[in-house]
């Protein structure tokens, strides 16, 4: 870990830029390029007639594609109340599920970007031997996962850095939200889809009109909480998901040790960790969930347990009854109508907080375990940095 400076304005933004700091700047730019791709994609995949009248959706995947099958559900209950929609682990699905006699009216997405995993090739191939259709959404169409499915699902990701997934990991979230949207129109909801990328467009306009705002926000949590001994993420209904791709992005940048958990059972469990100010709090609440009264309570709570919170919220602590003193960063999240697409941008304030977590502290990502030629580190030590105010004193 590198050696704390006495003076927080020592601390240079530039110097602590990695690889994975731009794929987060990527976000914006890809965004709008992936809403067509999207809808393209998912167009050429609805001529297939089983979608007219499906009634079970399974969808499925391993690491962060398993995390957008959770958090994409929203948009299935939305868009299609009439089905009932699952998300299943590759592990559960392949080796645990318990299936019914007949699976005709049931289809089953497995999201894999690379559509190399095993595990995921495994589960759908359980599927197909109970005669469920299988898609394979996927942005390598050789793949053996694209092979093996019974339709495939090109979800073709502008090509970029992705040496921790983020841009796979919004393209298939979109790629998942804009399924939802489409077979939904196909089963009556006319215009769906269009007014979906016009809500994308418009959350994608609010939302990166305060990226600078958040990028320094979370800089300056990283280098308040250089010495944090611990992370945890709290989150509950779709946040909870992007909780845990937020998770998976420390321990892969940073190693931290890092839990996730619900309000709800942080009060019945993670509250009694100690010692409260070794731990740092990322706390995610949307004023447009149900559970806001909840959410405020939970983080009133931590500060009586000596814990630091750095919350994401689309409204200021004060403003909805946090009076603990917290570290706020903005996150701002769509119409309430279309609450469901809150975990395509949601998760970017972590992620970048991620980022900085890992250069302040001067963890290479992955451990130093990435191919060099491929991850080549763009950030310096903190004691290399020079206070160009102080130049030339005595």
């Amino acid at each position: 870990m590198y050696r704390r400076l006495n003076d927080e304005k020592y601390y240079r933004k530039f110097y602590f830029q990695d690889s994975f700091y731009a794929q987060c700047m990527d976000v914006d730019p890809l965004s709008l390029v992936q809403t067509e791709r999207a809808a393209a994609a998912v167009r050429a995949v609805l001529e297939n007639p089983v979608f007219q009248g499906v009634k079970h959706i399974i969808a499925s995947g391993c690491g962060d594609s398993n995390l957008v099958a959770f958090a994409v559900k929203g948009a299935f209950e939305h868009y299609l109340p009439q089905v009932e929609y699952e998300a299943v682990e590759a592990i559960e699905l392949s080796r645990h599920y318990d299936y019914e006699e007949n699976h005709e009216d049931t289809v089953a997405f497995f999201i894999s970007y690379s559509g190399k995993i095993y595990r995921t090739i495994e589960a759908m191939e359980q599927c197909r031997r109970h005669g469920i259709t299988t898609v394979a959404v996927t942005d390598n169409p050789e793949s053996p996962t694209a092979k093996a499915a019974d339709i495939l699902c090109y979800t073709n990701i502008p090509k970029g850095d992705n040496n921790a997934g983020l841009r796979t990991y919004f393209a298939n979230v979109l790629t998942m939200i804009t399924m939802a949207a489409a077979i939904g129109e196909l089963q009556g909801g006319e215009g769906n889809v269009s007014r979906l990328g016009d809500q994308v467009r418009q959350y994608h306009d609010q939302f990166f009109s305060r990226l600078s705002e958040i990028d320094n926000r979370c800089f300056a949590a990283a280098i308040r909480w250089m010495d944090k001994k611990y992370l945890e993420i709290v989150g509950d209904g779709p946040l909870f998901w992007v909780g845990k791709f937020i998770q998976a992005k420390v321990v892969e940048l940073s190693g931290d040790a890092c839990a996730v958990i619900d309000s709800e059972n942080f009060k019945h469990v993670n509250q009694m960790m100690e010692p409260g100010e070794e731990i740092g709090e990322l706390v995610y609440l949307n004023t447009n969930d149900r559970n806001l009264p909840h959410m405020v309570d939970t983080v009133n709570g931590m500060a009586a347990k000596n814990r630091d919170v750095l919350l994401f919220c689309d409204r200021r602590p004060e403003e909805i009854g946090i009076t603990a003193g917290v570290q706020y960063c903005p996150m701002p999240v769509p119409e309430k109508e279309y609450n469901f697409l809150a975990p395509l941008y949601a998760f970017l304030p972590g992620a970048i907080f991620a980022g900085f977590r890992h250069t302040t502290i001067g963890e290479p990502m992955f451990r130093g375990g990435m191919d060099p030629t491929i991850f080549i580190p763009t950030y310096y030590s903190p004691v290399d940095v020079v206070d160009m105010e102080s130049v030339g004193r005595e």
